[in-house]
């Protein structure tokens, strides 16, 4: 890249790794730098500066949500058989609208030669950008699985309050993302709708729902845990979030507060931005004082996604106060269900400045 950048990356090794003998073992470690992918080797990104890939403002604006956009970044790196490709999921089979930030695409074949075959067999891609021949035809779904397999929205005790577990609750805020998963567990409420989902609403104004959840939870005090969500609480504009936030912690019963954002890795240019970092400091300071422990869920699902800007946006949560940035990852074919491949993950979160403190992986 010709332009510098001006993150902080790993520090070296004093010595040059060493490749201990492994006979026998299935996995061999080593430690690698994390290095932010050259964006400019994508012809729609050739003349992007650091100043504005760095801009949460840019990052969003530039968001990739549809085939046009796709062609206009990718240019020609990639042949017509995969846009066709894509648009035959798109029509038919995909339960997600298309919403990609430039962050994600750049950590789409990083560092190889882009083509049509390495793009296919990316494992960001894979479920970012799913297309046609990515789906199973023999058994394209667990014989259980549902519109809403969790049933989160059958147990809403308020809107978007989800009260399954005896201690616990999902506080859904919103029904957007800076992103959207193609395998998102949330699909029948989260995003717009696709020809495969006609999405649930959320209804009431969010100062109403809000003041539903507040209600509802300081007149049930077995309540001590609440996982702040939506969507991503990355798309709540800050002040609200904060304001909501803070009206969690006068709740004397409630002891732990888990905010989930998958944007910490997908949008780590808004967890950066001085408004946030600064509001974030005032919300875990009253945290601390007020004894709850306050901790960041992230979503990282293969070790390519991992960059020196998703460290910055982890430590600088952990440097405010944030108890803890932890990581909720799924098993998915084609993505990380190897062994190499889920180790790589645990290991390049526990970095030491990738920070995110703990790897939980579910399987899809």
């Amino acid at each position: 890249m010709t332009q510098t950048q001006p993150v902080e990356t790993i520090p070296q090794p004093r010595h040059a790794p060493v490749a201990v003998p492994t006979a026998g073992q299935p996995y061999e470690y080593r430690r690698k730098p994390l290095v932010e992918p050259d964006w400019t080797r994508f012809p729609g990104w050739r003349h992007i500066t650091w100043e504005q890939w760095e801009s949460a403002q840019w990052q969003r604006v530039n968001c990739v949500k549809n085939i046009k956009q796709l062609r206009t970044v990718l240019g020609d790196l990639v042949d017509e058989s995969f846009y066709e490709d894509l648009a035959a999921d798109q029509s038919a089979l995909a339960t997600m609208s298309m919403l990609v930030p430039p962050q994600m695409i750049n950590t789409m074949v990083p560092f190889a030669p882009m083509s049509t075959e390495s793009f296919l067999a990316d494992p960001i891609r894979r479920y970012m950008i799913p297309v046609a021949s990515d789906r199973r035809t023999d058994w394209p779904s667990h014989p259980y699985a549902s519109r809403d397999s969790l049933h989160e929205h059958d147990m809403w005790v308020a809107e978007g309050l989800t009260h399954r577990y005896p201690t616990k609750v999902l506080a859904e805020l919103l029904s957007t993302c800076p992103q959207y998963c193609g395998h998102c567990t949330r699909m029948d409420l989260v995003g717009n709708s696709t020809p495969a989902v006609d999405k649930l609403k959320l209804t009431l104004k969010p100062v109403d729902r809000y003041d539903a959840h507040i209600s509802y939870l300081k007149a049930h005090h077995g309540v001590r845990d609440v996982v702040v969500s939506g969507g991503d609480v990355a798309n709540v504009p800050w002040k609200n979030l904060e304001s909501y936030l803070m009206r969690l912690l006068e709740i004397e019963t409630i002891r732990d507060i888990r905010l989930a954002t998958k944007a910490l890795m997908g949008l780590p240019q808004h967890w950066l931005q001085p408004d946030v970092v600064e509001g974030l400091e005032r919300v875990a300071r009253t945290a601390s004082r007020r004894g709850v422990n306050l901790a960041i869920h992230t979503h990282v699902n293969h070790a390519q996604s991992l960059t020196p800007l998703v460290a910055k946006a982890a430590q600088t949560a952990l440097d405010v106060g944030v108890r803890d940035v932890r990581n909720q990852g799924v098993l998915m074919r084609g993505v990380n269900a190897t062994t190499p491949d889920l180790l790589d993950l645990c290991f390049a979160l526990q970095a030491r400045r990738a920070s995110c403190r703990t790897t939980s992986t579910c399987a899809t």
